[in-house]
């Protein structure tokens, strides 16, 4: 399905499973990185591999999606624009010390139990995740101004590098009409899926566990906000 449409260039929990969602109402196949779980066609070390050398085949990684939000991608969003020059980019921002203290609540420590048996897709994802991540992206958590600032350089990066007819700076709680105008598409009759709120995390942790154990690959479920339990971020 690559080459990619879209790229989203936001860092995780700013709405990108909401955005995911929408786009995939909206008639794309949507990276994200609970589908990558969820896709046993996804190799969470070529990720890994990706973030040492800067480098990978994208068409590959991505020959399912036509659109990528969230990270592992949205770490890359500068080499995928380079590999795909006319792709859309949806920057999706929040207030960043909402951003912050949603983060430290989350994806930061990536919380699962230890006494539960975690599926080996899970696993690899989350050793993943560490190095792109924890390790990477959030390595200066602890020092909350540096954080921040990071977060503001990577929207004002965007602003600098894309191109002001591809780029879309968003907040998903805006809904259909700015991202739907940006598409060029019309806006669906049903609601903008809003999902993942913090308190939910480790009830969708458990629920894609779960998926996993009873054979719910993503290839043979549907995956659309409306059959996900979902909620206002």
């Amino acid at each position: 399905m690559a080459p990619l449409k879209i790229i989203g260039a936001g860092f995780g929990r700013t709405g990108t499973l909401s955005l995911c969602y929408a786009l995939d109402m909206l008639g794309y196949n949507c990276h994200h990185m609970e589908k990558l779980i969820l896709d046993p066609s996804q190799d969470p070390e070529a990720f890994k591999d990706a973030y040492h050398t800067r480098t990978a085949d994208w068409d590959k990684i991505f020959a399912n999606y036509d659109a990528a939000v969230d990270w592992p991608a949205a770490e890359f969003w500068p080499e995928l624009l380079k590999q795909y020059p006319d792709a859309k980019v949806i920057l999706t921002v929040r207030d960043p010390n909402d951003w912050y203290a949603s983060v430290g609540k989350t994806i930061k420590e990536w919380p699962m139990d230890s006494t539960i048996r975690w599926p080996e897709r899970m696993l690899k994802t989350r050793a993943m995740a560490r190095v792109i991540v924890k390790e990477g992206a959030l390595k200066d958590y602890a020092n909350k101004d540096l954080m921040i600032s990071k977060f503001m350089e990577n929207i004002e990066r965007a602003k600098e590098i894309v191109p002001e007819n591809q780029l879309l700076i968003f907040r998903p709680s805006e809904g259909w009409g700015p991202l739907c105008k940006f598409l060029d598409m019309p806006e669906p009759e049903a609601e903008f899926p809003r999902c993942n709120r913090r308190e939910d995390f480790v009830d969708r942790l458990r629920w894609v566990r779960e998926s996993l154990e009873n054979g719910k690959f993503l290839s043979a479920m549907p995956y659309r906000g409306d059959v996900i339990n979902v909620s206002s971020n």
